[in-house]
């Protein structure tokens, strides 16, 4: 039986590692076929088709469940002799309405390494669907649904490096399976069980890994330190044997001790991330959706990581969690940025299926799209208009923060408190932009900095020509060339009345580099100089007497 594993990313550079874990557990030969949800149905589908497949699974997400509906409908529809198996997420926990919206023959509930290859033997003569672990189907018209066993990891494999052109992708990977928190959004606290695999297994993935020179490792857990053993042997052999890998994990961070703490202000933190969920800094939105959170302790270990290690830190704010008025989520926003994180996330509350989100509806007066990702749209605390207005401060954290374009301006900015409330000044600039005709959908860069420059002096009036001059320097160190020029100069100065005072800076580059591929910006004490060499830019800064 031909089979052929289909994946539609979100991205190319986020391959579907559930189908390579089913590759890796099962005898019978597996083709796997990765997309985006960029590419049309028409498209998909003749690839598909061009294989001649027997039986076509589909890996089920938010991202790609409209795309793969069409697809099954359009494959049942044009060649019933096809058979088709749907796993994932989105279609675990509503089993027979998508085998009935699909027209699919088949569905594997939750973690699907043991029952997709016990399917395949079945289907192939070897056994009996009724014995499959967590499947679903239709038999008669009868719907049948076999109990659900979640696989002993000890027993199963982690995919090896098989994804193509993994050095252009991430590379996902786990350690253990399962939360031991109860939040109430998530799917991931349907199983309070933390399950490990072995940690030999993991750490011959790492290994490899670090050899080949993958670009990124993203481990799935959900609360990676959970178990601190696991967390230091991995912590301690990318330490010792990591050449250029970056590794991602989510942790929980107020469950990080002392120890830890201190380990990781010596470890190469450069190839270090974490994430770490927040989600609100109000006590009663926390309990509300039985989120158990040591805030104090949490708040002093992101900011004793971020003080003493170079480690990225991502950290994760919900707005619209049950409880959370506007003045909660400007609260923990405002509280959130001023650590100062690497990246902070403003993400909106999802209605899951298979969340106890979806039995508060009644309770917090909760709309919500029906469409993927089910998103809010209000509850008895929170209007449209105000979900409307997060989603422009988020628009602007991700242009302006989150970027990380501005890193000289906004370290000047938090440095010296210049800005009372974040929320209001990021809404503020939003508004700014669409005051100015911005065009929010597709710009060019120097507009921008131009107008994030000319907004900062109109609000920041006492500092104005200090922070024109950072943005200007930050949009030269973004710049791969000579870029184009909006500002009008601070102070005019000739490159020959430089030269004597970067001689020794711009070693080994020539005089002649600096002539004609540098930008130099002056104001009343000092010139910042960028030149531009191989597509990367080189700058520094010198005092003007």
């Amino acid at each position: 039986m031909k089979t052929v594993l289909v994946g539609i990313n979100a991205k190319y550079i986020h391959p579907s590692i559930a189908l390579y874990q089913l590759k890796a557990n099962t005898s019978f030969e597996v083709k796997i076929k990765e997309f985006t949800i960029k590419e049309s149905i028409d498209k998909i589908y003749r690839d598909l088709i061009g294989e001649n497949p027997q039986l076509i699974g589909f890996s089920c997400y938010l991202w790609n469940i409209t795309h793969v509906i069409k697809l099954s409908r359009l494959l049942k529809n044009n060649h019933p002799e096809i058979k088709i198996v749907l796993g994932g997420p989105e279609v675990s926990y509503n089993a027979n309405h998508f085998l009935k919206e699909t027209k699919a023959d088949f569905l594997i509930r939750g973690e699907g390494e043991v029952a997709f290859s016990n399917l395949l033997m079945a289907l192939n003569g070897d056994g009996e669907l009724s014995n499959v672990p967590s499947l679903s189907y239709f038999r008669d018209d009868r719907f049948i649904q076999n109990p659900m066993i979640l696989p002993d990891l000890n027993k199963i494999n982690i995919a090896p490096l098989s994804v193509t052109d993994y050095h252009k992708r991430i590379l996902y990977l786990e350690s253990s399976r399962g939360c031991p928190f109860d939040c109430s959004y998530c799917l991931s606290s349907l199983e309070k069980r933390v399950r490990f695999f072995p940690l030999e297994k993991v750490t011959g993935i790492i290994k490899e890994a670090i050899k080949k020179r993958v670009p990124i490792v993203k481990f799935l857990d959900r609360t990676f330190n959970i178990n601190k053993k696991y967390f230091l042997t991995i912590l301690k052999l990318i330490e010792e044997e990591n050449i250029a890998t970056v590794f991602q994990f989510e942790i929980v961070a107020d469950l990080l001790d002392k120890e830890i703490i201190e380990y990781l202000s010596t470890v190469n933190s450069r190839f270090i991330r974490f994430e770490i969920g927040i989600q609100s800094t109000n006590e009663e939105v926390n309990v509300a959706v039985n989120r158990r959170q040591n805030l104090k302790l949490l708040k002093e270990n992101i900011l004793a990581i971020r003080q003493n290690t170079n480690i990225e830190l991502h950290l994760d704010l919900i707005v619209g969690l049950p409880s959370e008025t506007k003045d909660s989520v400007i609260s923990s926003f405002n509280e959130v940025i001023s650590w100062q994180p690497t990246e902070l996330q403003l993400g909106f509350l999802k209605f899951l299926r298979g969340t106890r989100m979806l039995d508060l509806v009644e309770e917090f007066g909760y709309k919500y799209s029906k469409n993927p990702p089910y998103e809010i749209t209000r509850n008895d605390l929170l209007k449209e208009s105000d979900l409307t207005e997060s989603k422009k401060v988020e628009f602007v954290l991700n242009k302006i923060y989150n970027s990380k374009w501005f890193p000289k301006t906004l370290l000047f900015i938090f440095v010296n408190n210049l800005i009372d409330s974040y929320y209001h000044f990021f809404l503020a600039f939003y508004d700014y932009l669409k005051a100015n005709k911005f065009s929010f959908s597709s710009y060019q860069r120097d507009s921008l900095y131009r107008l994030f420059a000319s907004f900062l002096k109109d609000n920041i009036s006492e500092y104005s020509q200090k922070l024109e001059f950072l943005v200007i320097q930050d949009y030269l160190d973004r710049s791969k060339t000579r870029p184009k020029k909006w500002w009008i100069d601070f102070r005019k100065i000739e490159k020959k009345d430089l030269v004597s005072l970067i001689e020794e800076k711009i070693k080994p580059f020539t005089k002649e580099d600096f002539f004609r591929n540098s930008v130099v910006v002056a104001s009343k004490d000092e010139a910042y100089i960028c030149f531009y060499k191989n597509f990367s830019a080189y700058s520094f800064l010198v005092p003007l007497h």
